[in-house]
């Protein structure tokens, strides 16, 4: 009877060992994202580019979300791993976790992010927007952040609700609408979204970060602690992919299109859409960590300082935890 039971635990113990590591992968159906949408359109073609790279029995499941803060909230819940997302998000879910939750694994892009009003009209100036009203993609995402602080450089007294002027999250398909209708005045987003209401609706960029990070990877201590091997080999392998992606703009190009028609369950965008929107996105590329370290720190500790002049955080939190866990271009020995 011993030797049965003794059996049965080491057949019960056997089947666990082989029960699939699932790495559960946030993103947003935009361009500063190009990477996921990529991963994503090569597994619909029967080419999966990330499976490779992983260790035995880890399995990828994708996560759509419509903006940072939706994503972070599932980061912290432990719904999902890791994510594609933006700073403020990030450094908000840093702030409120006191520092012990959420780590930023990698840099993914930068620009892509941009205030856009319509061809004729008088506002100009952060000043001149008193009593006007932009949409952005969701409270407390980069570019609500990024609206409310160049707002508040003209002035203008911008409160979470309202103030001298309206600051409306919406999602995206909804900004467009609202932009078209005339509901706002102006829309501050990303790509694609950018290029559609400027070719698509009489916009013109009136502001452009060029240079500010747009999109990072992210992850949780709590994944980190229980897939970390699975997390590490993710990233090495989101490096590889950027690499051969940078190496042949046509293939992003194409994967983005057809990836945004199969996420929105609609026809691929236009090339004559994509490919300018794709331009206003620089990629990172390999980096001296040390350097690397200082970008992100003063980028993060801006986007702390900026969430908190908006209201939208309350308390400070130290940058330097949230950037232990960065992982090295380089991939790992095997990969």
């Amino acid at each position: 009877m011993r030797s049965l039971i003794f059996a049965l635990l080491a057949a019960s113990s056997s089947v666990a060992v082989e029960q699939p590591v699932v790495l559960r992968v946030g993103f947003f159906p935009n361009l500063t994202h190009a990477p996921a949408l990529a991963a994503r359109q090569l597994e619909r073609e029967g080419k999966d580019f990330h499976q490779a790279n992983l260790p035995a029995g880890v399995k990828l499941e994708w996560r759509s979300f419509n903006a940072g803060p939706s994503a972070m909230e599932a980061l912290v819940a432990g719904a999902i791993d890791i994510t594609y997302v933006g700073t403020s998000p990030v450094i908000n879910a840093h702030v409120r976790t006191k520092g012990r939750s959420i780590r930023v694994l990698a840099p993914v892009a930068s620009g892509g992010n941009a205030l856009v009003v319509r061809k004729d009209s008088p506002l100009r100036s952060p000043a001149d927007f008193r009593g006007h009203r932009i949409a952005t993609p969701q409270l407390g995402n980069t570019q609500d952040v990024d609206a409310r602080i160049w707002l508040r450089s003209g002035g203008l007294n911008i409160t979470i609700a309202g103030g001298d002027a309206q600051v409306l999250p919406a999602q995206n398909a909804e900004l467009i609408a609202l932009f078209k209708r005339g509901d706002v005045d102006a829309a501050w987003t990303v790509e694609p979204w950018v290029t559609r209401l400027v070719d698509d609706f009489g916009g013109e960029v009136l502001v452009e970060n060029h240079d500010s990070i747009i999109t990072v990877l992210a992850s949780s201590q709590k994944a980190l602690d229980a897939k970390g091997e699975a997390v590490r080999a993710f990233v090495h392998s989101h490096y590889l992919l950027r690499d051969r992606l940078a190496a042949d703009p046509i293939l992003l190009e194409r994967l983005s299109r057809e990836a945004l028609g199969a996420e929105s369950r609609s026809a691929a965008p236009k090339a004559e859409l994509i490919a300018p929107a794709l331009r206003r996105i620089r990629w990172d590329q390999p980096e001296d960590p040390a350097l690397r370290l200082s970008r992100l720190t003063e980028s993060f500790a801006k986007a702390q300082s900026d969430s908190r002049a908006c209201g939208l955080l309350t308390g400070e939190t130290p940058v330097a935890p949230l950037l232990q866990a960065l992982v090295a271009d380089l991939p790992a020995a095997g990969k």
